[in-house]
């Protein structure tokens, strides 16, 4: 079947979409909370990273460590997309997933006072309290994805089609979902299922070489070309460099490899293999 990929502004009932759209078609709907709970599972560092993130995520902007955290968080949500038949109410995952042909990426939106009147009804509380969450939660989206997907990741192409859900009715817009969902799993074929892998792999390698310390970040390019994922970049020492290309050589698995990662003293060499 085909993935449905949501993306909202805090407030636009978006969770009630997916969990309607989860019952509908039998989906298995998963949301952000669970994917950081995944992400917490790799480490006590990630743990506690996703419990920072899930109560404030500006605490981790600075420094290495959000764009670690984040690959990992992808690499989750390519893990699940692979498996397909899914609701991904994730930030960030109709860019993830914006090549995929049978992925629907759909985004919500909706005047800010009809997300205020919404969070003041789910919440309890007063308009102006409500008015600053949802700025808030406004302010905290559009930095940590502008960090982890730059400045286009709200761009035109990265959604697929947009709903103001303050002014279509839910039950309207399920449908129509319903309906885009049906038609795109026609798209689903083995090319698209392998190519989807191969970015499912390359995020998996991208995410483990994040968390060596002496890589060197402003250099690291991991990348899927044609058939085999790009690893390229820096590394502070042969040891590490040793340990990494291991590391990453038994991650890419059948999938061919392009390692051109190296160090300051070792120039690095372009090597494909596949295993």
């Amino acid at each position: 079947m085909a993935i449905l990929s949501i993306s909202s502004e805090y407030g636009t009932g978006a969770l009630r979409i997916g969990h309607a759209i989860e019952a509908q078609l039998g989906y298995e709907y998963i949301p952000l909370r669970r994917l950081l709970a995944e992400a917490g599972q790799s480490g006590r560092k990630w743990k506690r990273l996703a419990a920072k993130y899930t109560v404030d995520p500006s605490d981790i902007w600075e420094g290495n460590d959000f764009v670690a955290f984040m690959a990992l968080v992808q690499s989750i949500i390519l893990g699940h997309a692979l498996r397909d038949n899914v609701v991904i109410l994730a930030r960030g995952s109709n860019f993830l997933l914006k090549g995929v042909p049978h992925a629907l990426r759909v985004r919500f939106t909706a005047p800010l006072e009809e997300r205020i009147a919404m969070v003041v009804r789910k919440e309890g509380v007063n308009r102006e309290t409500g008015r600053l969450l949802v700025k808030q939660a406004d302010r905290e989206i559009d930095c940590s994805m502008h960090l982890a997907y730059g400045p286009d990741w709200d761009d035109a192409d990265v959604h697929e089609i947009r709903f103001d859900t303050g002014r279509q009715p839910l039950g309207e817009i399920v449908e129509i979902v319903a309906e885009m969902l049906r038609a795109k799993e026609a798209l689903k074929t083995p090319r698209a299922l392998e190519s989807l892998r191969r970015q499912f792999v390359g995020s998996r390698i991208k995410a483990a070489v994040l968390a060596h310390p002496e890589v060197i970040l402003s250099s690291l390019e991991v990348t899927c070309e044609g058939e085999a994922v790009r690893l390229a970049g820096v590394v502070r020492s042969r040891a590490a460099l040793r340990k990494i290309e291991q590391e990453v050589r038994a991650i890419a698995g059948t999938v061919a490899l392009r390692f051109e990662l190296g160090c300051p003293t070792l120039k690095p060499r372009p090597v494909v293999s596949r295993s």
